[in-house]
C-alpha cells in the first residue's frame, strides 16, 4: 500500500492525481497521524545541538566556521544560530517520519512547501513533490503608511530632545511589547515592561531609556495600530529615547549603504562556498542560513546604524533583556565598538537545549556574549560557566527584578470570582502556563491533556495563561478546548500573571519560566514533561510533580486537590536561595547598583 502526506496546498492537476491514487488503493494520511516517538524526539533535540555547536568551530580552509560570517569583530553565525537551531531540529523530526513511513508503505508520496527537504536523500520508494507555495506574499501599502506615520512621529521627538543624549552615564533598552503590569504601590494593571519594569521605573536621571518597538511586518496579514505607544513611546518620555530614528543614519549615509552591501555580499559569498564544501546536516544548516538573507541584511543595517550613533554620543554601559537576540545583538555590537560596556539580564529559565546561551571554549574568546550579565541566582551562574563558557567574572547576582511585586501582593487578599470571570470563590482554580512550543504536536498534546485532566475533576476551573508571543492563538486553543468537551475554562492574555499564580490552586507547565515564578509563591505545581526531560530541574529539586502524560496529570491534580500531596516548604526555600537569591522587594536596586559599578 502507498501513502499520501499533504502539507501543502494541491494544485487542481495535483488533486486529481491524488484522487486517481486513493481509487487505486492508496491512503491519505493525516499529518497528526504520522511521527516519531518523545524518546526519538529528545535524541534529535541534543544531536542536533552538539552538531550545531560543533559546527560553529569546525575548520574550513584555516579558519572556523564562525570566521567565514564575521565581520568587524563580530559574526551573524551567532545572530541565526538560536533559529537555525530550531528549523534544522524539526527538518530532522520530518526526515526521521518520512524514513519511518517508508519502512511501513510500499511507497510514500509526500507534498511539500519546503525546499530543503531537496537536500535530502531519502529511500528510493519516497517520492516528494516539493513545490513553493504559489501566492507569494505582498506588501501591505496601508501597514506601510502606518509605519511611515510612527516613523516620522517618533523621528520628531527625538529631535526636539537633543539634550537626553547629554548627562546620562547608562542605557537600558526597553523593547518588550507591553504588557500588563501591576503598580508596586497600589497593584493596579497598568500596561508596561513586566520583565524589567520596576527597573526602569527606579533607574536615574544618570540612565537614558531607549525605546524601540517591535520590528512589524508588513505583508498581507500585518496589523499595525496608530497607538499611543508606537507614535511617542512607551510610557513617559522624560528619559527616554526613540530608537527606530537612529536608523536613519543608514538611509540618510552613502557610506553605510555601500558598508552594509560588502558585508552582506561577502557573507552571502562565503556561505555560497561553504555550501560547497559540506553535506547531509552541515549542507542544510548552511541552506538554512542562506535563506536568512532578508534577516541578515536588516541587521547589519542595525548595527551599521547604531555604531554611528554610539560613536557621536558617549556611555558607559548598556544593558539589556534578550541580548542574544539578533535584533538586541546588533545593537551590542555596535556598543562594543564604542568601548561601551555590554550588559546582558536574564529573562527566563535556562536549559542544556537553549542555543541562545550555550557556547563552546572556543566562542568565550570571540565576543559571544555580553561584557557582563546580571543573574538570578548562584545556579545560573553556575549555569552559565559549565554550560554556556562564561568566565565567572563576567556575571553578577542581583535576583529576579520581576519579583519585587512578591512581597506586596502576598500581604495582600485577591478573590478569585472578583479576578476570574465565570470562576466563583468555591471552585479549585488550576491555572495553564501555555507556550508556543516549536513541536506543533507536543504542543496541541500538553493542552488537550490539560484539558481533559481538569474536566475530569469536579469544582475545578481552568485558566489558560497565554505566553506573550501567543496573543493572537486564542481560537486555537478554543478549538481544543470544544474538542475536550471543556466549558469551564478562561483563555487570557490581560490578566497579570503574578496575579493568576497569587489565587490559583495549582499551576501547570510544560518548561516555562513560569513555574520558577510559581515557586516563588509556594503555590503546587506539576510539569507536563512528555519528552521526560525536566530541563528546569523542578522535578529533580523537588519543587514539582511531574507527569508524562494525561492520567499522571489527572492523578496529581487528584493528589494535591485532596491533600495527599502537599508544597515542601524546605525544598521550596532552598530553591529560591539557589535559583533566585531572594524574594524581598530589591532585585532592581541591585541590578542597577551593578551597572553603576560597572
Amino acid at each position: 500500500m502507498k501513502a499520501i502526506i499533504i502539507n501543502r496546498k494541491l494544485s487542481p492537476e495535483e488533486k486529481s492525481s491524488l484522487d486517481r491514487m486513493v481509487s487505486d488503493g492508496a491512503r491519505v494520511i493525516e499529518t497528526a497521524q504520522y511521527g516519531i516517538t518523545e524518546e526519538e524526539k529528545k535524541k534529535i533535540n541534543y544531536e542536533v545541538m552538539d552538531m550545531v555547536l560543533a559546527f560553529g568551530d569546525k575548520d574550513f580552509e584555516g579558519k572556523p566556521l564562525v570566521d567565514w560570517l564575521k565581520f568587524d569583530e563580530s559574526s551573524l553565525w551567532y545572530y541565526h544560530k538560536f533559529r537555525a537551531y530550531f528549523r534544522l531540529r524539526n527538518l530532522k523530526y520530518e526526515i526521521a517520519a518520512l524514513n519511518k513511513l517508508a519502512q511501513d508503505y510500499d511507497g510514500v508520496h509526500y507534498y511539500s512547501a519546503d525546499p530543503f527537504l531537496s537536500n535530502v536523500q531519502f529511500p528510493e520508494n519516497v517520492q516528494l513533490i516539493i513545490t513553493e507555495n504559489s501566492s507569494s506574499r505582498k506588501w501591505n501599502y496601508f501597514s506601510l503608511l502606518k509605519y511611515f506615520l510612527i516613523l516620522k512621529s517618533r523621528w520628531m521627538i527625538n529631535v526636539f530632545s537633543p539634550g537626553k543624549l547629554k548627562k546620562p552615564d547608562h542605557i537600558i533598552m526597553d523593547v518588550s511589547k507591553r504588557q500588563v503590569f501591576l503598580d508596586i504601590e497600589n497593584l493596579k494593571e497598568n500596561q508596561g515592561n513586566y520583565v524589567i519594569g520596576y527597573m526602569l521605573e527606579k533607574a536615574g536621571k544618570d540612565f537614558l531609556i531607549i525605546d524601540e518597538a517591535v520590528q512589524p511586518k508588513m505583508t498581507d496579514g500585518a496589523k499595525i495600530r496608530l497607538d499611543r505607544d508606537g507614535l511617542f513611546g512607551k510610557g513617559s518620555l522624560k528619559r527616554r529615547y526613540l530608537g527606530e530614528p537612529i536608523l536613519l543614519n543608514y538611509f540618510l549615509s552613502g557610506k553605510l549603504k555601500k558598508r552594509k552591501k560588502q558585508l552582506l555580499s561577502k557573507i552571502q559569498k562565503n556561505l555560497g562556498e561553504l555550501h560547497g564544501m559540506c553535506s547531509g546536516d552541515e549542507k542544510l544548516l548552511i541552506s538554512i542560513y542562506l535563506s536568512f538573507k532578508g534577516a541578515s541584511n536588516f541587521y547589519l543595517i542595525k548595527y551599521l546604524s547604531y555604531k554611528r550613533f554610539f560613536g557621536r554620543n558617549h556611555f558607559k554601559t548598556i544593558a539589556t533583556v534578550d541580548e542574544n537576540s539578533p535584533a538586541l545583538r546588533s545593537i551590542l555590537d555596535a556598543a562594543r565598538t564604542a568601548g561601551i560596556k555590554t550588559i546582558g539580564m536574564q529573562h527566563g529559565n535556562l536549559h542544556d537545549l537553549h542555543p541562545a546561551y550555550i557556547y563552546t571554549r572556543a566562542d568565550a574568546g570571540r565576543n559571544a556574549f555580553p561584557g557582563h550579565n546580571l543573574v538570578w541566582g548562584e545556579f545560573w551562574k553556575a549555569f552559565l560557566m559549565k554550560k554556556g563558557n562564561y568566565p565567572a567574572d563576567s556575571m553578577s547576582i542581583s535576583g529576579q527584578i520581576r519579583t519585587d511585586i512578591i512581597p506586596k501582593l502576598k500581604a495582600e487578599s485577591i478573590e478569585k470570582a472578583g479576578l476570574i470571570p465565570g470562576a466563583g470563590n468555591s471552585d479549585r482554580l488550576i491555572v495553564f502556563a501555555s507556550q508556543p512550543q516549536r513541536d506543533a504536536g507536543l504542543r496541541e498534546r500538553a493542552a488537550l491533556d490539560v484539558m481533559q485532566a481538569v474536566k475530569a475533576l469536579p469544582e475545578t476551573f481552568l485558566v489558560i495563561k497565554l505566553h506573550p508571543n501567543e496573543r493572537n492563538d486564542i481560537d486555537y486553543y478554543q478549538k481544543l478546548a470544544e474538542r475536550s468537551g471543556l466549558d469551564k475554562l478562561l483563555i487570557t492574555l490581560e490578566i497579570d500573571l503574578y496575579l493568576l499564580i497569587s489565587v490559583c490552586d495549582i499551576l501547570i507547565t510544560c518548561f516555562s519560566t513560569v513555574g520558577t515564578e510559581t515557586i516563588y509563591f509556594h503555590k503546587p505545581l506539576i510539569i507536563l514533561d512528555h519528552l521526560k526531560q525536566d530541563i528546569q530541574n523542578y522535578h529533580k529539586e523537588g519543587v514539582a510533580l511531574q507527569a508524562t502524560n494525561m492520567e499522571e496529570l489527572k492523578d496529581h491534580l487528584e493528589s494535591i486537590l485532596n491533600g495527599v500531596s502537599q508544597v515542601d516548604p524546605k525544598a521550596y526555600n532552598k530553591f529560591i536561595t539557589k535559583y533566585a537569591f531572594a524574594i524581598d522587594g530589591k532585585a532592581a536596586e541591585r541590578a542597577l547598583e551593578v551597572i553603576r559599578k560597572l
